[in-house]
């Protein structure tokens, strides 16, 4: 009996309800860059980055903070399409093969050609269409590469600032830590549906040995590097506490995302050597010069662009407030 057979009528006609909601999403036009269409599908889910990212601790967002959250994710939405087209510009391409990889790694997660065909279903996508998101999240992730990383700015004078403030304060020392790479899912407005959203991704991550390259960038997670003291991360700290260099984890929960990762390295409490803190410190700062940066390089992007914004409530709204960063000065 297949999966679609042991699902009540009720579970049937919310699928496909939600499937319907998603198709008239992409139909609706919510702004159209240099030509291109963004509709409100798509805004609707960096909506829900953007709410994960920045306003955790948000519960009931009113009208106000919504309008916020939904400017910046149609910011962010435009600064994706020119930066998609700069690339396009300076040359910069897509590989077929580690597109057809991530497509051929989605199917092979799926027990049947059935739930494949039930996942572009959701997304309201062609095969051919989903292929697309992955050449254009190649692009993106090559141009910022180039644009923003290899060009953010640097400021030895605030990193020795910082030095002097934090060996003052007897700040450099290096608690119990763990360093990961890790898959992170991010929070959705459905937490079982995210939840199941990391299961499937578990099941293709175990199904390609581990291998991060053969993930697909769908837009519903991401993969990156991080520290975990029992502070910022307790949950993934506890979980970690028995785990060896080069494990894998199970889906873990922290705080609403969910978490795959591989543990890289175990680092007990120490004193930093002055090289560690300096290192600790500029990364520390590098947020911020890369927000600057990002700025800098979007104002250039958008100079002689032709943006037209469609959606009704945010045609007179004011500007989002900007997200602080560390502060450099």
């Amino acid at each position: 009996m297949s999966q679609q057979q042991e699902l009540s009528k009720e579970e049937l006609k919310e699928i496909e309800d939600n499937r319907k909601k998603a198709a008239e999403a992409r139909k609706q036009i919510v702004a159209r860059v240099d030509g291109v269409d963004i509709n409100m599908f798509d805004l609707l889910g960096m909506m829900n980055r953007v709410a994960n990212a920045f306003y955790k601790d948000v519960k009931e967002p009113d009208e106000a903070i919504t309008r916020e959250i939904k400017q910046r994710a149609l910011d962010r939405l435009i600064f994706e399409e020119l930066a998609v087209k700069e690339a396009v510009k300076q040359g910069i391409t897509s590989k077929p093969e580690k597109t057809q990889e991530s497509i051929d790694g989605l199917k092979e997660s799926y027990e049947t050609p059935e739930g494949f065909q039930n996942y572009l279903a959701d997304l309201a996508l062609t095969e051919e269409q989903l292929k697309a998101r992955i050449e254009r999240s190649q692009l993106l992730e090559g141009i910022t590469g180039r644009e923003v990383y290899q060009k953010q700015g640097k400021d030895p004078e605030a990193v020795e600032r910082l030095y002097k403030e934090y060996k003052e304060a007897g700040k450099l020392r290096k608690g119990e830590a763990y360093f990961v790479k890790e898959i992170f899912v991010m929070a959705g407005q459905d937490k079982a549906a995210t939840k199941a959203t990391a299961e499937k991704l578990l099941a293709q991550f175990n199904q390609n040995n581990h291998d991060f390259a053969k993930l697909l960038l769908d837009g519903t997670f991401i993969v990156r590097k991080i520290r975990v003291d029992k502070n910022k991360y307790p949950d993934i700290f506890d979980k970690m506490l028995g785990m060896q260099i080069g494990q894998f984890s199970d889906v873990v929960e922290d705080g609403g995302s969910f978490h795959i990762f591989e543990v890289l390295q175990k680092d007990p409490s120490r004193d930093l050597t002055e090289e560690e803190a300096r290192t600790m410190l500029e990364d520390r700062l590098a947020p911020y010069f890369q927000e600057m940066r990002r700025k800098e390089w979007v104002d250039v992007l958008r100079k002689d662009a032709k943006i037209e914004i469609l959606l009704e409530e945010l045609k007179q709204a004011p500007p989002a407030p900007e997200i602080k960063g560390v502060e450099a000065k």
